[in-house]
């Protein structure tokens, strides 16, 4: 399928071009920038200009779009509530009306778990009522809205997928499943400040990839959201026990405090995208972290 992929250069999107190629389809990739990586693959396009995107559609004879781009998480963009509506709501719409007039034969939004906000105990599922704690898990739920408005009104073949912190070499937020890679190999030490109790929920990114061509591929599609998670929800300490292990070279210091993203969420429900999608994570934290460690090149990853 000929497929345009946004946020190319992103954390989802690098791993994302590559898988899709290995499933045969024809994958153009844009996004706003490409890092300064030379990227020669990549269409450079502000995801504002509505005109430049159609064109690559037109042109390219593009079939679906998987959406990636805009603002990726809700450490990005912090203080600045009226980018990320901008970006990350009105880029969607953008892209949504496209694929409508266009009559793509598919769209994958790429939510995110801060769809559910502060949970706190019980299994997450996709009819766990959305109450976001940030903007930026606000701008993921009015995209979703997006999404199933341009369904029911335009009967548009779409989904949104609502993968949980991802790990990758190319993230650009916080991460400390790369800081203890990086630091390792630089000889420095880790500090990550935590609470003991708080439960973390990290998902390879080669897995959410895998997971975003599963709803590209599938012939139907019975429901409008599907969780997308490792299955192992996991303490700091547990993170680091296992990272340790890994990299026997890492020191690695936990200190008290809080993560940059506070929501409590005890676990989440991935049953109904492996019945509906086919798809089961298959990278355990340590095989994660061991094929992170091959992939990221140097410590210029940081930041990237």
């Amino acid at each position: 399928m000929r497929t345009l992929v946004t946020g190319g250069a992103g954390l989802i999107g690098m791993a994302l071009r590559p898988l899709l190629a290995e499933r045969h389809h024809a994958v153009t990739a844009c996004d706003a920038t490409d890092y300064g990586r030379g990227d020669k693959s990549l269409l450079t396009v502000p995801l504002d200009d509505t005109d430049a995107l159609e064109q690559i559609v037109r042109s390219r004879s593009i079939e679906a779009i998987i959406h990636c781009g805009a603002i990726s998480g809700p450490m990005l963009a912090k203080g600045e509530p009226l980018t990320i509506v901008d970006r990350n709501i009105g880029t969607t719409a953008r892209l949504l009306d496209i694929a409508r007039r266009y009559n793509l034969r598919r769209f994958v939004f790429c939510s995110s778990i801060g769809v559910y906000g502060n949970v706190g105990h019980g299994i997450i599922r996709e009819s766990t009522p959305l109450a976001p704690t940030s903007v930026y898990g606000a701008s993921k739920v009015a995209g979703e809205a997006l999404v199933r408005g341009f369904v029911a009104e335009y009967g548009l073949s779409a989904v949104s997928l609502r993968p949980s912190r991802v790990y990758v070499a190319y993230r650009r937020g916080n991460c400390f499943i790369r800081d203890i890679v990086l630091d390792s190999r630089a000889g420095r030490t880790t500090v990550i400040p935590c609470d003991p109790g708080f439960l973390f929920h990290y998902i390879y990114v080669d897995d959410v990839a895998a997971a975003l061509i599963a709803a590209l591929e599938a012939e139907h599609l019975p429901h409008l959201a599907y969780n997308v998670d490792a299955g192992t929800p996991m303490t700091m300490r547990e993170v680091v026990t296992i990272a340790g292990a890994v990299l026997p070279e890492a020191s690695i210091e936990l200190v008290p405090g809080s993560d940059a993203v506070a929501d409590a969420q005890a676990g989440f429900d991935i049953s109904l995208t492996a019945a509906d999608l086919g798809w089961r994570p298959r990278f355990a934290l340590a095989e994660g972290i061991r094929d992170y460690a091959v992939k990221v090149p140097d410590a210029t990853m940081r930041g990237t």
